[in-house]
């Protein structure tokens, strides 16, 4: 299967869960918009797929490889930051 998928998917941080056992299936070209409100997890997820945020639980493919538990630049992904004072090196 190409594309991005998400198998149970979820992030916690302390005993606040964020997001909660997300399964999510983005095809290969499709377009794909998160909208929400402020602290609704929007960017915790781009980050996890990006592999600049760690999953509490589920599992991470992308163009059907397991990636969950690679480095950012072992995935061959790559994310823009709308500010950016977002990201510090």
């Amino acid at each position: 299967m190409t594309g991005i998928q998400l198998k149970g998917v979820t992030k916690r941080y302390g005993e606040t869960e964020v997001i909660t056992g997300l399964d999510l299936h983005i095809h290969e070209g499709e377009f794909l918009v998160f909208l929400g409100p402020s602290g609704c997890g929007k960017s915790t997820l781009l980050r996890m797929i990006a592999g600049l945020e760690g999953v509490g639980e589920g599992q991470i493919s992308i163009g059907g490889r397991e990636v969950t538990h690679l480095p950012p630049a072992r995935r061959d992904v790559a994310m823009v930051f709308q500010h950016y004072a977002l990201y510090r090196t």
